[in-house]
């Protein structure tokens, strides 16, 4: 993605509410392959059976540290041995690599913004946990 400014006409509706401006660069974002392909990634690892039974085994050992810190270093061993073999399965990689494609395209968005705006613009407006940074 080219992060040059480059002038654009912008319409007098636009130029009225720049909500809808926000609404309409969403439309186009979601166009793109960088995200298309991030919510492929995101379907087949939220619909893959492997990816689940992991999960579902995290969350328990989880739970136990949460709730019963009894055997909490055989519960940490688990959860690392378990988040070692969710990242390396191919399907993991596969998303991981679309996640950083995506969140790649968004930082450059964010960069053209706060050019074109003079100020910052999405500093704050991660999400926490998310994979891109936030």
């Amino acid at each position: 993605m080219d992060i040059q400014l480059n002038p654009i006409p912008v319409t007098a509706a636009v130029k009225a509410d720049p909500r809808q401006a926000a609404q309409a660069l969403g439309r186009l974002l979601r166009q793109t392959p960088e995200y298309e392909a991030f919510l492929k990634e995101l379907n087949v690892v939220n619909n893959h059976p492997a990816v689940q039974k992991i999960s579902t085994q995290m969350r328990s050992h989880q739970n136990a540290l949460r709730w019963s810190p009894k055997n909490a270093s055989e519960h940490e061993t688990a959860l690392t041995r378990l988040e070692t073999e969710l990242e390396t399965m191919p399907v993991i990689q596969d998303y991981r690599l679309a996640e950083e494609a995506v969140c790649r395209m968004f930082a450059e968005v964010d960069t053209i913004i706060r050019q074109a705006a003079g100020v910052p613009f999405a500093t704050n407006a991660k999400r926490s946990g998310c994979g891109c940074g936030g």
